[in-house]
């Protein structure tokens, strides 16, 4: 069956909008009943334009910028938690226009209760629950480190960045040892990007039990004061101190000094330092019993665009689980179907 189809079977209508050049924004949108009446949200897409956004609105997921949030904050029918709102604001040098909350709550637009649920995957990174007038059980994910929050559904809508099934980079676990063994380390220099992986390396490496200053470069130093607050412990610019524990882009290792221990905290393997596999995401098997253990009727694969999204939904499509991506949807259908 055709993949708009199957999903306007379910009361809910996937459409894709297109700049005036005629290439395809980001991601997609959808249309859905809600009290009678049509709602429409983007899901992580850019905002429509100044005079365009009226009954339009935008979950944002969370912060990265492959999803968009530094356009769709412009609008005032924006919908991030507190958290993506302060971490857009800082990134971006713009004012947040829309609604927040604290991830766990309940919201209400124009009708349509929305349960939000942490991924783990950045702070302040949400999950969206709704339901439409059919009963249907819609869940927006975004991207995730860790799904045991998240609701069971019917309509599973979720990242598959890490979805390659025959991929050996695709199957990984969190190496916990390695990195509380470099923080053991006289001095060390852990690269990581400044939104997100950063937060994440200064909370472990306070877990490991290391309390002395962390040096931090100036984007990452900003963002994880404002973040972390009280629980990052001491911060302090690259420098400032003895250079025990530092923390840098992974590109910008090789400035600090030359006999420090340098290790880039990532999934990936191309780094030219030595890596510890420390990753925002689950990998192939997490999704795999992530959709396995909510058994949706449906799931669409939203992210990445192409690759390992259509691995994935062919993957589940082989074994039971209907699925498409957003390359699967096929244009505009008559509103009036729904």
């Amino acid at each position: 069956m055709d993949a708009t189809k199957r999903l306007v079977d379910m009361g809910v209508m996937p459409f894709r909008r297109k700049s005036s050049g005629g290439a395809l924004k980001p991601h997609f949108s959808l249309t859905f009943r809600c009290e009678g009446r049509l709602r429409t949200f983007g899901v992580d897409t850019t905002r429509m334009g100044r005079s365009k956004d009226e009954g339009h609105h935008f979950l944002i997921t969370h912060a990265h910028s492959d999803h968009y949030g530094s356009s769709a904050m412009l609008s005032e029918n924006a919908i991030a938690s507190d958290k993506t709102a302060v971490a857009l604001e800082l990134r971006h040098n713009k004012y947040f226009k829309g609604t927040t909350f604290k991830v766990g709550d309940t919201i209400d637009v124009e009708g349509v209760k929305i349960k939000t649920f942490s991924t783990h995957h950045s702070i302040g990174s949400t999950a969206f629950l709704f339901e439409n007038d059919l009963g249907v059980r819609i869940l927006v994910t975004g991207d995730i480190k860790d799904c045991k929050d998240l609701p069971d559904c019917d309509l599973l809508i979720t990242e598959a960045t890490y979805g390659h099934p025959e991929d050996p980079s695709c199957i990984f676990e969190d190496d916990f040892e390695a990195f509380n063994f470099a923080v053991s380390q006289a001095r060390v220099g852990f690269g990581a990007y400044s939104f997100g992986k950063a937060q994440r390396a200064v909370s472990l490496i306070r877990m490991a039990g290391f309390d002395g200053p962390i040096e931090m470069e100036k984007n990452s130093l900003m963002l994880t004061k404002h973040l972390l607050g009280d629980e990052a412990g001491e911060l302090l610019k690259l420098g400032e101190h003895d250079g025990r524990m530092c923390i840098t882009s992974p590109w910008s290792l090789n400035r600090l000094p030359y006999d420090m221990k340098k290790y880039v905290l990532t999934g990936q393997k191309y780094y030219e330092h030595q890596t510890i596999c420390i990753s925002d995401h689950l990998d192939f098997n997490g999704l795999r019993e992530m959709v396995y253990s909510m058994d949706p009727d449906y799931t669409l694969v939203y992210h990445p665009e192409q690759g390992n999204s259509q691995q994935f939904s062919r993957f589940l499509n082989k074994n039971g689980k209907q699925s498409c991506t957003i390359s699967d949807i096929t244009g505009a259908i008559n509103e009036d179907i729904l």
